[in-house]
């Protein structure tokens, strides 16, 4: 009997297991020989399929439901296929563009694009698309603002270099001479840190300030309030997408994103926040049978934080990786000119 070299075998298999993830992902129905045989080019025998399939099954990268002779793959064989189209797959220029036309109306302020950013996601897919706001760390003051609003109320705004704008109301009695010397002070003492080390110093830094104010810990206390509230907002759009997936139809999976949509801290676990990498592609496992594309951003050569999009395990990922990655450069550029224009002010 004529053996076939490795490689070729290797190749072989390698198609053989893109043909049914193709065909299962196009029709959502367990893939057999002749499927292949018919509907691919492979000039290969139905028996050298068939062996090629057991073989594909035997090494774990399909498997086949008790009801029917076809296979499907398995979290596995999604990865194997991710794996191979993640450094090649490039979004066409038409879907670029498109994409890109979404965000004609420009705004100054992170939060509307990073909204934005998640229904563009959500809308583009049909999945549910997320964006994490800067993490604290990497998220920088530019400006405090102390604004007396009434003699008893003064508006705290403060101003990132990423562009978030974040604004709360303080029931303080201040004389308006000792507001516009404390918000110096502190400018001078937080611009320029991160949100995560100023959060840890106002406390600090007010309790050295010079002042008659009684109640100026408590100022101070509203102050971080502020800084924390910026800290890992996550926009989230198009849950209800799931519910016209004919994946979903057992519910059980549709349960779990809704519950992704109530508790974030969860959805942070399982998005992760691993700044140093690009496209991550996570399949099945804890996430039931959900997948979860993401990618990072940045502003200017650092990066700041993660979008992406949530869908079943039976999606196009070359199109879904694509389209993640098309998205982020966008952002990034957004953001460019969004710290340009307020650098010109």
């Amino acid at each position: 009997m004529r053996q076939i070299a490795e490689n070729i075998l290797k190749e072989r298999k390698s198609k053989v297991l893109y043909a049914v993830i193709h065909q299962f992902i196009k029709t959502g129905k367990p893939v057999g020989s002749s499927v292949l045989e018919n509907e691919y080019d492979f000039d290969l025998s139905p028996a050298t399929l068939r062996s090629l399939m057991a073989e594909l099954e035997k090494d774990g990268y399909l498997t086949h439901p008790h009801t029917s002779a076809g296979r499907i793959p398995t979290d596995t064989g999604y990865r194997a296929y991710v794996n191979s189209i993640i450094e090649l797959q490039k979004v066409a220029v038409e879907e670029e563009e498109k994409i890109k036309k979404e965000y004609e109306k420009k705004t100054k302020e992170i939060e509307t694009l990073l909204s934005q950013t998640s229904r563009i996601l959500s809308g583009l897919s049909h999945y549910t698309g997320f964006v994490v706001a800067p993490k604290a760390e990497n998220n920088e003051i530019r400006n405090i603002e102390l604004i007396q609003i009434s003699k008893e109320q003064v508006l705290v705004v403060l101003l990132t270099k990423t562009g978030t704008v974040k604004n709360k109301l303080v029931n303080i009695s201040i004389d308006i001479d000792d507001l516009e010397d404390l918000k110096k002070f502190l400018n001078k003492k937080l611009r320029g840190i991160s949100l995560t080390q100023a959060s840890k110093r106002i406390i600090g830094e007010i309790q050295h300030y010079e002042s008659k104010q009684k109640n100026m810990m408590e100022f101070a206390g509203c102050i971080c309030s502020v800084i924390d509230s910026i800290q890992d907002d996550i926009y989230m759009d198009g849950t209800s997408n799931v519910l016209s997936i004919p994946d979903f139809k057992d519910w059980e999976s549709a349960r779990y994103l809704m519950q992704l949509n109530e508790d974030r801290d969860r959805l942070k676990q399982i998005i992760g926040r691993d700044l140093n990498s690009k496209i991550q592609v996570k399949i099945g496992e804890e996430q039931k049978d959900l997948s979860v594309i993401t990618t990072s951003y940045s502003y200017g050569n650092k990066v700041i934080g993660v979008l992406g999009i949530i869908g079943p395990k039976r999606m196009e990922y070359d199109r879904m990786i694509s389209l993640v990655n098309s998205v982020s450069k966008i952002v990034n550029g957004y953001l460019l000119q969004i710290g340009d224009q307020d650098n010109d002010e």
